[in-house]
């Protein structure tokens, strides 16, 4: 093996190993990465989707796609654009992707830095709201991966919060959904997946409540002092409802949270809006007809004086990254 082929294949492990940051539906980390050549191949790992959350498991490949995403970070930090072929085999459509090391470039650590700072923080947010030029950045963001990115309106913020209302009532009442909930917030720490009560907050009074992560363990994070008024609501779209459009929207998913970290802001997905049909099609109503909901997220300025949210435990390398030769 020439010093260069090997090189090569320690940058793309290395963005593989950065890659187990990303975020994902109920922190399932529902992939698998296998080193191919100076390849790094990326798989859905179908063991991992939420049977009665993501039948269908657009989720499980959203959330494959904030990999991807993570991935290509690491690569740009490195000094290196990245060889990204998508969905590459359709005889194997679980092989979301094939990533190498591209042409050298000028390296940027700017997201970078922000994968080992980013948090799901469910705590209210302050009063202040984030700036327009920031809301665009976040767009411009959504933008490079073909999804778009809608800011919540004033006029539209009670219409929305009545949505995601019914799609919590919806699930509360659903027993698939409440297992899965159950099975993923009750998770052993050695499993090192699943949402823990370490980053999960009481409800308190807001314009728009939070999940109700807490059915078998009392939350642990202590809300603080934020009254959420200065809270932005935004959702990703995607043109079609095609497997390709749910990766891309993982990618903006996780440009859009990078970014936003790296300019000191906080944010937490609103998963529950396009997990129950019925409140996903009213939704897209909401955006009127334009564009597929993917996933709404709520952004914020955080509480100066709050202490950071724990990490989220993620799966080691050796349970995650396959060499070649291994399954």
């Amino acid at each position: 093996m020439t010093p260069h082929l090997r090189a090569e294949i320690d940058q793309v492990a290395e963005a593989s190993i950065a890659a187990l940051r990303a975020p994902s539906i109920l922190n399932t980390q529902p992939w698998r990465w296998r080193l191919a050549g100076n390849n790094a191949e990326l798989w859905a790992d179908r063991s991992r989707r939420l049977d009665g959350i993501d039948p269908d498991g657009r989720l499980l490949l959203l959330s494959c796609g904030t990999a991807l995403h993570h991935a290509t970070v690491a690569l740009l930090a490195a000094g290196y654009d990245a060889g990204i072929v998508r969905l590459p085999d359709p005889d194997r459509p679980d092989l979301v992707a094939r990533i190498r090391q591209g042409r050298q470039r000028t390296a940027d650590a700017f997201l970078y830095r922000a994968i080992y700072q980013r948090r799901t923080d469910r705590r209210p947010f302050g009063d202040t709201r984030p700036g327009d030029a920031v809301l665009d950045e976040l767009r411009a963001a959504a933008e490079r991966h073909g999804t778009h990115l809608h800011v919540v309106r004033d006029d539209q913020v009670t219409a929305f919060a009545s949505a995601v209302a019914h799609a919590g009532e919806a699930e509360h009442g659903d027993a698939r959904i409440r297992e899965d909930l159950l099975a993923w917030t009750t998770r052993d720490r050695d499993d090192r997946d699943g949402v823990s009560p370490r980053s999960t907050v009481p409800d308190t009074h807001r314009t728009i409540a939070p999940r109700d992560f807490n059915l078998a363990r009392p939350a642990a994070l202590e809300p603080g002092t934020g009254s959420d008024r200065g809270t932005a609501y935004v959702i990703l779209t995607v043109e079609e409802e095609e497997p390709s459009n749910w990766v891309a929207a993982g990618e903006a998913l996780s440009d859009v949270w990078l970014t936003l970290t790296a300019r000191g802001l906080a944010a937490s997905p609103i998963s529950e809006v396009v997990e129950v049909p019925a409140v996903r099609v009213a939704l897209r109503r909401l955006l009127g007809g334009v564009g597929h909901p993917a996933i709404a997220m709520r952004v914020g300025v955080p509480v100066d004086d709050l202490e950071p949210v724990p990490p989220s435990v993620r799966r080691s390398g050796t349970d995650t990254i396959g060499l070649p030769g291994q399954p």
